[in-house]
């Protein structure tokens, strides 16, 4: 399995591909998205479009992939822990 294919808000990464295609500075992208009510700085749009094409790069096990969303989904659950970014 890949990472890349669990991404629950793929759709506003494809938003920040567009819009970095079209050649629009980052920071401009990052005052779009924010004002679509998801606050991001400037260094936060460059290193997620840096970032997300090499979640596809290399394929992880299975049970490893399991164990990511599992434990991210008992984060979710837990009331005591505070809200993750």
């Amino acid at each position: 399995m890949y990472l890349k294919e669990h991404i629950v808000r793929v759709e506003n990464i494809k938003t920040l591909q567009t819009l970095d295609q079209a050649n629009i500075d980052h920071k401009v992208i990052a005052l779009f998205m924010s004002c679509e009510g998801i606050p991001m700085q400037t260094n936060e749009v460059t290193s997620i479009l840096n970032t997300y094409d090499a979640l596809g790069s290399k394929k992880i096990p299975s049970k490893k992939l399991q164990a990511l969303i599992q434990a991210k989904q008992l984060g979710e659950e837990e009331d005591s822990l505070p809200c993750p970014v």
